[in-house]
């Protein structure tokens, strides 16, 4: 079991300790009030509240795609690349910081910290150039600070019913796009720590609840408002949706299902510096497609004690189908936590 695993098992311990005997008739903190942990900007606060929260999203790719269909060494070689990727894994962790100006304004601020490893292998002589260094398989990683969201979130309606609200947050570029290889040439463009560009994410959220059930959707979209990085490229606009459903088990504790669609461009532009051509994340059409995603999650709150009000959220992710770019790594598992307290 990988360390970052080991971390959401004693979470979970540690904070269901004290929640199982933390039952009333009537709950406190909702589990379900806030989305399953694969969603962000879900929910408003009331007016002069404070939210610190820490995300955590993992996930692992293995077998290579050529849209819908995996194809191996040989096809990918015949293609013309001399390496594939046989492996990766990205983790993001993320400070959620959360502010309430009113009832019908909510600010956040979410700096990011990145981490990726990516393992190689050398399939055939290929038509790169500059692979000096691809003899044989080899391994690479990147860490460091990722991109910053800061935005607000307005609220639309307030009923009985249900509760509508509108994200509008930016995307800051503190994220680098200046990763190299140990030969100086520009990491794969999907190994860099943010996107370079001034990015524009609008949302618009929907949720309503009865009794020990709740729901609600959201559709999201990542739109550069750039032409190119310093570096010389942007990634491609992203829009999705997902829903989702979840149900109170307990008064401290609900179990969701959600499904997830998402559509994503390719890479525009091109490295300004010296890159290589020998592996699909190399090449900017390797990147993007259609996705189609479920996720099974729970939430906890603690209802009395030291750490009433705490919440914490875990969520496994799985594709459903995916219809990828060009060549490229698929996602196996994704795993979200989210951890807060609004005081």
């Amino acid at each position: 079991m990988n360390a970052f695993k080991k971390t959401l098992l004693a979470a979970a311990v540690g904070c269901c300790t004290p929640l199982a005997n933390a039952h009333t008739e009537s709950p406190v903190y909702l589990p379900a009030s806030h989305a399953p942990a694969g969603v962000m900007a879900d929910h408003l606060h009331a007016e002069g509240e404070w939210m610190f929260g820490y995300r955590v999203m993992r996930e692992e790719y293995s077998d290579i795609y050529h849209g819908s269909d995996e194809v191996g060494a040989m096809e990918v070689a015949m293609a013309g690349y001399s390496m594939m990727p046989t492996s990766m894994t990205m983790e993001m962790h993320m400070l959620d910081i959360m502010y309430a100006v009113s009832d019908d304004l909510t600010l956040m601020l979410m700096p990011q910290y990145m981490t990726m490893d990516m393992a190689m292998e050398m399939v055939g002589s290929g038509h790169g150039h500059m692979d000096s260094m691809h003899e044989g398989g080899h391994d690479h990683s990147v860490s460091g600070v990722g991109d910053t969201i800061l935005g607000g979130l307005f609220r639309i309606a307030d009923t009985q019913g249900y509760r509508l609200h509108a994200t509008l947050a930016i995307s800051a570029p503190t994220g680098s796009v200046e990763e190299k290889n140990a030969d100086g040439t520009f990491t794969h463009y999907g190994m860099q720590l943010g996107s370079g560009t001034w990015d524009l994410l609008p949302s618009l959220t929907y949720t309503s609840r009865l009794e020990r059930l709740s729901w609600g959707a959201q559709v999201s979209a990542r739109l550069p408002l750039e032409d190119e990085n310093d570096s010389g490229f942007a990634f491609g606009e992203r829009y999705g949706a997902t829903a989702w459903s979840a149900y109170r088990i307990a008064d401290w504790a609900s179990l969701s299902a959600r499904l997830e669609y998402a559509k994503e461009g390719d890479i525009n532009g091109h490295y300004n510096g010296p890159h290589n051509h020998s592996s699909p994340p190399d090449l900017q059409e390797n990147y993007g497609g259609e996705f189609v995603d479920c996720g099974i999650g729970v939430n906890f709150v603690a209802q009395r004690g030291a750490l009433a009000g705490v919440r914490l959220g875990l969520e496994w992710v799985g594709s459903i189908s995916a219809n990828y770019n060009g060549y490229q790594l698929a996602r196996e598992d994704g795993l979200n936590m989210s951890l807060s307290y609004a005081f």
